[in-house]
């Protein structure tokens, strides 16, 4: 004889198995969600290039305005008189020798302790680190100079 019990209906709830298992979804809905993200993708990676564009046309530009100002002797302003020690000759000739590369369009890179001179219209993005290397060298030696030059002088003034 049959029970008279009823069975409960099974529905799954947080604790059983059941609930651990994702729902299906359509293959049109797993499409769309494909498409969408190779389209962000694809918006990230134009923007991304655009930012790249745009950090390059900003790094010519300013090399174009620094290697004008060379061209009008700019190192020579900034090293101004010889100090003491310092031989004038030798400061005039590399103020003559910086004023005559920038003339020719040359620009210095710096990788590690390598140097090399490149024309700025060679210049290429994989050249913007090495550029501003060399940048900061000129600035610390061109510091380390004044410095030096204040600290052998404190005791005169």
């Amino acid at each position: 004889m049959p029970s008279t019990d009823p069975k409960p209906a099974f529905h799954a709830t947080a604790e059983s198995p059941e609930a651990d298992k994702p729902e299906t979804e359509s293959p049109e809905s797993l499409e769309r969600k494909r498409l969408a993200l190779e389209k962000s993708r694809q918006r990230n990676k134009e923007m991304k290039e655009a930012q790249l564009a745009q950090a390059w046309e900003s790094f010519v530009e300013e090399e174009a305005r620094e290697l004008e100002a060379r061209k009008n002797g700019q190192l020579a302003k900034m090293l101004g008189k010889p100090l003491p020690g310092e031989p004038p000759e030798a400061l005039r000739q590399l103020a003559r020798e910086d004023q005559r590369q920038a003339e020719e369009g040359l620009v210095t890179l710096a990788n590690g302790t390598n140097t090399i001179y490149k024309r700025i219209d060679e210049l290429t993005r994989e050249d913007m680190s090495a550029r501003e290397a060399a940048k900061t060298m000129r600035t610390t030696w061109l510091k380390e100079r004044r410095d030096g030059w204040l600290a052998n002088n404190r005791g005169s003034f």
